[in-house]
Parts: C-alpha cells; structure tokens; sequence
C-alpha cells in the first residue's frame, strides 16, 4: 500500500542534512538526463551452488518510485565522488546500468545495478 503522501519520503531520502540519499545523474536508455536522489547501498549476497558457495556484493539504489515512472533495464545511474567532510575522496565516481528493478508497492523502487 503506497504512504499517503509521497511527500513522506522526501525527507528520508534526502542529501541535505545528513540524511541518507546521495544526488545522481539519471539517464533513461535513449531518453535525458535528470538529478535525482537515491539511497546507495551494497547488499551482501550469498548464492548456494551445491557444492561452492559464492559471496559478494550486489550495488543497490533505492529512489522514489514517483521520480523513475518509467525505469528500465538498460538505463544508466552516474554517481560523483563520495567525499568525507574534509573532502577526501572515499568512493570514486562510477557510472552504472539498471540491470533489474522491483517496485515494492510502498513507494520505493529498488534498482540492482552493475558497474559500467
């Protein structure tokens, strides 16, 4: 069930304030690019294959549903520098594509993404 008022996010995903989201660039395969906010993140995963099991992480960004109405697989997520408060560069910029989404029916869309 969506919240009532997609204006409840706005705070929670902020990049201002010390909130959790961080500003990206985001392009819609063969469409303009826009700033948005996103919640970075990388999910651990552990996948079982009988015999070997295989762990690593899996790039992940959670944004609005209402900013992304029309996401894809294919589209791109371009994200500058993270910097520490002095200005040291802790996570270089990277550019990523949409390799799967899934809208949570909350008003969050979660994007797994792979570096470009």
């Amino acid at each position: 069930m969506p919240m009532e008022f997609n204006r409840d996010f706005d705070a929670y995903v902020s990049s201002k304030s010390g909130a959790m989201g961080e500003d990206v660039t985001y392009t819609p395969a063969g469409g303009s690019a826009s700033v948005i906010t996103v919640i970075l993140n990388q999910e651990y995963i552990d996948i079982d294959t009988s015999n070997l099991g295989v762990q690593g992480y899996q790039p992940t960004a959670y944004v609005k549903t209402s900013d992304i109405p029309n996401i894809a697989v294919g589209d791109a997520i371009s994200i500058a520098a993270l910097k520490t408060l002095d200005g040291t560069i802790y996570k270089p910029a990277t550019n990523y594509k949409v390799v799967n989404y899934e809208n949570d029916n909350t008003g969050f869309t979660s994007l797994l993404l792979e570096v470009q």
